[in-house]
């Protein structure tokens, strides 16, 4: 693996965990009465998302792109609401926090596979501008 695709790995990490956190932050204000970007201010979230949207970049190493995807979308949902739960002692109840991180497990799964796939044509694209056409 190059160093640029672990650079897109990273960058597409990191905008699948801010997007996907800010719009289940703007929903959960939105339908459930929370505080206005009350999410996005706690560290804990934070390490919890990054989390979980790294393991996204490491089910698209080991896994068919299928099983990837349904991989990352129940991780998406169940690690952060496991945790925001026992770990934060979140005052929503159950059904609320499923909603809330069903939204951010579609948002930062579409979010990390538009960013990752993006730069990997970038990539590819560049190595045809080259004259590398050895790649196919």
């Amino acid at each position: 693996m190059s160093v640029r695709l672990t650079v897109i790995d990273a960058i597409a990490v990191l905008a699948g965990a801010i997007i996907g956190l800010i719009v289940a932050d703007i929903v959960a204000w939105a339908f459930f009465n929370t505080a206005f970007l009350g999410m996005v201010s706690s560290l804990g979230r934070w390490i919890i998302v990054l989390i979980t949207v790294v393991l996204f970049a490491v089910y698209y190493r080991v896994l068919p792109p299928t099983g990837a995807a349904i991989a990352a979308f129940f991780t998406g949902i169940f690690l952060p609401l496991v945790a925001e739960k026992i770990v934060l002692g979140s005052s929503l109840p159950f059904n609320s926090l499923l909603v809330v991180f069903a939204v951010f497990s579609l948002v930062a799964l579409f979010t990390y596979r538009f960013v990752h796939a993006n730069g990997v044509v970038r990539d590819v694209a560049g190595e045809l501008g080259r004259g590398g056409n050895d790649r196919f």
